[in-house]
């Protein structure tokens, strides 16, 4: 994340500053969108206005860094998805791969709603629900029908 030197009124470099402590100065009144700027350890400096990242916190708005990277995708919903696929794939054993890819979605969804910020991976793990148990649903009507004939074959 980026530190920020701005110009203080008594034309001395301050900082480095982080966006949020930035920010705070703004709603203090210490700084303004004309006051000079520039991104810790870079060579020009411009008000502090252009910086896109301050253009909320200069209208009264909280601030924002422009890009937060979303969080990593949990593992289990991962796993849920690719044992869901695996289990539509390879129907005869949809049973086998379907219980699992339910289980672990079920599991990955929960502990993401706990803690959305630091987990992701809803999607995954709704896919993998879904795949699993269609996977589950293909291996029990293509088990019954594999004893159906079993037993047709028998007589």
């Amino acid at each position: 994340m980026n530190t920020y030197e701005i110009i203080g009124g008594d034309n001395r470099a301050r900082g480095p500053v982080t966006g949020e402590e930035l920010s705070q100065w703004i709603r203090e009144g210490r700084a303004s969108g004309h006051t000079m700027a520039r991104v810790s350890g870079g060579e020009h400096w411009q008000p502090l206005g252009s910086f896109p990242e301050f253009v909320g916190p200069l209208q009264g708005l909280p601030w924002i860094p422009l890009y937060q990277p979303p969080p990593k995708a949990h593992g289990m919903a991962v796993t849920s998805l690719v044992l869901g696929i695996v289990s539509i794939l390879f129907f005869p054993l949809g049973l086998l791969f379907g219980i699992p890819a339910v289980y672990c979605g079920h599991m990955a969804r929960a502990e993401i709603t706990n803690q959305p910020e630091s987990m992701g991976g809803h999607g995954l793990a709704v896919g993998g629900l879904v795949t699993g148990y269609i996977g589950i649903v293909m291996g029990a009507v293509s088990l019954v029908l594999l004893v159906v004939l079993c037993l047709s074959l028998a007589n």
